[in-house]
This record gives C-alpha cells, structure tokens and sequence, in this order.
C-alpha cells in the first residue's frame, strides 16, 4: 500500500509476481491469491523448494554475518524483492546498529512494502531501479547518502542473477558493482542451477508465465567463470544449504539441490 493507502497504479493483483510468490514461500503475508497459487502450483512439481527459499534466506544470513565479522558495515541488496521475514537490515542492524544497508528492486510493490518497513530507520533505504541500471542505482539519493564508496561494501545478490541473461553480461554487471566500491568489499550471490534436478527445473519453468521465467539456470563451472578475478571465499561454489551450513541449519537441507551460493572478496 502507498502512503494514501493505495496499491501502486504499476501492480497488477491478477497476474502473480515473482517477489509476491517468493514472499509466500518465506511464509509472508505481503501475497495475493493469484501468487499463492501459482506458489503451490510449483511446489506440486518441486516440493522442495519452500525448503530451498527458506536455505536461502539463512545462507543469507550467514553471509551478512561473515561480512561482519570482517569489519563490512554497509550493505547493497540488489534485487532485494519484498522486505519479509529475517531481512539483512534487521540482522546487521541487530548486530551493528551503525550498520547502513540499501535495497534496490524495480517491483513495485517490493519498493512499496519496503518503503514502509524501513520507515524511520535512518540507516537503511529502498530504491526503485532495475539493477542492471548501475549508473542508476549508484545516483539514487539513498545509495549516496548511505554508502560510502570508499569503504569496504557487500554487494547482496540472492536469487536474482538467473533473471540476467548472458546477453546482458552478468560477470561484467558483478565486476561494475564491486569496482565502484573499496578493495575488501565483497559480492554474495545465490543462483538456480539444472546440474542436479533438469526435470524438476523444466516442470517449474513450464509453469512460470514468460515476465516470470527464471531466464539463465547455470552450471557450478559458469558461476565460477561469472567470478573470475576475485578472490572465491571457502567452500567455494557450493549447493545453497552447504555454503557454510551452522547448527541450527541442519533441517534446511533439501533433498535435491536447486541452487548454487557463492561469496568472493575484491582484492
């Protein structure tokens, strides 16, 4: 909802979206019907993939964490989607107060919910922009004002490059990001791969309308060739659940992996 309690004019609440289905999976609220159907439609065909988003989200977590502990304390969520449940800004800013995290995502509703979220938090922001846009995303008031280029930064990039297709140079997207903050910054990615359930994968996108298509599933040996010339961090590119698993993450272990993680480090 707006601020005069509207809907954004963009949103179309009979076509689902891919925030709003990611949201339903999390177990948010901020869904339609529309999107929870086409949510349990996919979870007919891929069962374990609830389970996958919510790895997903605590290998998020983890990685905010690590980038912490080595003295990062201003974050980039691109492609953020909806602000729902264990958000970066709510972890960083519990550990660090300081912490400064932008989002950036150009669904409406996702910049709208945010927007509302991160009201009267003077350390984190929402930007409308497509994330491909970088000299866009870098001018947003917002970013400016929160995130010093010359210091160490996390670029947040969750589910969102399979969206990007190789026309559009995702290795070269991730290479303008991290070249526009200080060396030690960091880029985190997690991605939907083919390697290990092709039929499964082919069932959800023979669900998925075309604007919700994934795009680009890739390989473990094309996530490694989209992070040449940075410096991988241990384990390396690793299914999502086992990039670092922690105690409490051993029942986000789904039974066939959906997707790759990775975290590397700009020297």
């Amino acid at each position: 909802m707006s601020e005069h309690g509207q809907l954004p004019q963009e949103l179309d609440p009979d076509r689902p979206s891919g925030a709003r289905v990611y949201d339903f999976f999390l177990g948010g609220g901020s869904n339609f019907a529309v999107d929870r159907e086409l949510g349990r439609r996919v979870l007919a065909v891929a069962p374990d993939m609830r389970l996958s988003v919510l790895a997903n989200r605590a290998c998020m977590h983890r990685v905010v964490r690590m980038c912490l502990a080595q003295g990062v304390r201003q974050f980039l969520d691109v492609g953020c989607g909806i602000s729902s449940i264990g958000t970066p800004h709510e972890l960083a800013q519990r550990l660090d107060p300081t912490a400064r995290v932008v989002y950036v995502d150009s669904e409406p509703v996702a910049v709208t919910h945010g927007e509302l979220v991160l009201e009267g938090n003077p350390n984190a922001a929402i930007v409308q922009a497509d994330l491909r846009d970088i000299d866009e995303v870098l001018a947003a008031t917002d970013v400016r004002r929160l995130l010093d280029r010359n210091q160490p930064t996390a670029v947040l990039m969750f589910a969102v490059l399979h969206h990007v297709p190789d026309h559009d140079d995702p290795s070269a997207l991730v290479r303008a990001y991290l070249e526009s903050f200080a060396p030690g910054s960091f880029v985190a990615l997690t991605h939907l791969t083919a390697d290990h359930a092709p039929e499964i994968m082919r069932a959800v996108f023979d669900l998925l309308p075309t604007d919700l298509h994934p795009g680009t599933l890739r390989s473990r040996a094309e996530l490694e060739a989209l992070l040449t010339g940075l410096d991988l961090v241990d384990p390396g590119v690793v299914p999502i659940a086992q990039w670092r698993p922690e105690r409490g993450d051993l029942d986000l272990q789904p039974a066939v992996p959906l997707g790759y993680a990775a975290v590397a480090r700009k020297s």
